[in-house]
């Protein structure tokens, strides 16, 4: 028998895949614990609800979704809601794969998921939301209970993309771009800085594509810098297409905006770029961050790279261990090709053998890890600002933990410091990838 209390619920959130699920997962449990007495709980065996938002780039994320949702279907008096884009491109097949499933909620079903989940649980079964529509007000609500805030928060400024790579499904289960009104914007983050957040990350599958009327997404950046006190912008992610430099002056005129870009390259080949359809070449890549660092000298990049995409070839790879080698990343997420059914790519021939994927990111993680560990090591003794975000431990010793402008982890050694604080710090000695810090 599931819960039947129209309030005090307990919800658990698990969350899969991009940022941009990562927000909309928050939004979904603030929602639905704004105005009532229900509450986020940890422990999904103490839950009424289970929420989990699921994601579909790739066969593996699919997997380890359905892996998990079969142990929490096994979980008595709870209702299970599965949304995302998983949710989105399976439907009702997934309910047939993990019976236990009582609603399955695509992308632009948000508001009425949680409409459903704040009425009586009893009255729940079946429950499908697949609807296609068009609305761009999803609101996160702030701060809805103390061990709900973070001082760094996510913001969605777009929904949906129109690039239709050939290997992605996300245009397919998303739809088409939609653009955040600019009031909104503002509005949500002057809340947020009120509450005390002080980073904001304005996300987007493509969010430099943010157009609404005659606001583009420089024009939406200097407005959130004018009518806005928050700290720091940040954004994700940005397809190099459509990169300004106009927005890097900013960046360089305005420590407001971090010197931190994600630019997802995919491949250094051109040949492979256009099978991808990317609609950029190399050159375009290279030129365009060449300009950036001749605004932004210090300037981080961090990207995406798929090996093995179809009919690659050893010289199509070692362009793109070219191009690693000359743009020097901070970070990359690197992938092996997986068809997605659905997209163009998924006609190709797969014809990379699983091996040679295998050895090809092998060989890019090792270099790609090699030059960010020469980056990094270049910067001990160097003094940076961070904002405190976070606490960890590592054997008996607490700290707390920010990141520079550049999105660089740092640990400081000093339990009286306090997330949302600002503080200088010289970095004193590299542990993995992460730095740390004295308080200065």
């Amino acid at each position: 028998m599931k819960a039947d209390s129209m309030n005090n619920k307990k919800i658990y959130l698990k969350s899969f895949g991009c940022q941009m699920n990562a927000f909309d997962t928050e939004m979904i449990g603030a929602l639905l614990t704004e105005e009532n007495n229900n509450r986020i709980t940890g422990d999904p065996q103490d839950a009424d609800i289970i929420i989990v938002n699921t994601c579909s780039i790739r066969k593996h994320a699919e997997t380890r979704a359905i892996n998990h949702l079969h142990k929490l279907s096994r979980i008595n008096n709870a209702v299970l809601a599965v949304c995302g884009c998983m949710a989105q491109r399976m439907g009702i097949e997934l309910k047939k794969i993990v019976p236990g499933i009582d609603i399955i909620s695509g992308p632009d079903n948000y508001k009425q998921l949680v409409s459903i989940l704040s009425g009586n649980l009893d009255e729940i079964s079946n429950t499908i939301l697949l609807e296609r529509k068009h609305d761009t007000t999803y609101k996160l609500p702030v701060r809805c209970n103390e061990e709900q805030f973070r001082p760094s928060k996510f913001l969605s400024i777009t929904r949906g993309c129109e690039n239709y790579c050939t290997y992605c499904i996300v245009p397919y289960l998303r739809g088409d771009l939609r653009s955040k009104a600019p009031d909104i914007v503002i509005s949500e983050i002057n809340r947020m800085h009120i509450s005390g957040v002080r980073e904001v990350t304005l996300l987007g599958q493509n969010v430099m594509a943010y157009q609404y009327g005659d606001v583009d997404f420089t024009s939406l950046v200097e407005l959130i810098l004018d009518k806005t006190g928050i700290d720091r912008i940040r954004f994700l992610t940005t397809h190099p297409k459509d990169i300004t430099m106009e927005l890097f002056h900013i960046m360089a005129a305005n420590s407001r905006v971090c010197n931190h870009i994600h630019l997802p390259l995919q491949s250094g080949s051109n040949r492979i770029l256009k099978l991808m359809g990317r609609k950029y070449t190399r050159e375009d890549y290279i030129s365009s961050v060449e300009e950036a660092r001749k605004i932004v000298p210090d300037l981080a990049i961090t990207t995406d790279i798929i090996v093995g995409f179809p009919t690659e070839d050893e010289s199509d790879f070692e362009k793109t261990m070219e191009l690693i080698e000359y743009i020097r990343f901070d970070s990359a997420f690197t992938f092996k090709y997986s068809p997605r059914e659905g997209t163009s790519a998924y006609r190709m021939d797969d014809n990379v053998s699983v091996d040679t994927k295998k050895k090809r990111l092998e060989r890019l993680n090792k270099r790609v890890k090699e030059i960010r560990y020469d980056i990094f090591s270049k910067l001990n003794g160097r003094k940076f600002k961070i904002l405190l975000d976070g606490r960890t431990k590592k054997g008996k010793n607490q700290y707390i933990k920010g990141r520079t402008t550049h999105f660089r982890n740092v640990k400081v050694n000093k339990s009286s410091l306090k997330e949302g604080e600002f503080i200088n710090v010289k970095l004193k000695k590299l542990e993995g990838f992460t730095f740390i810090g004295e308080e200065i």
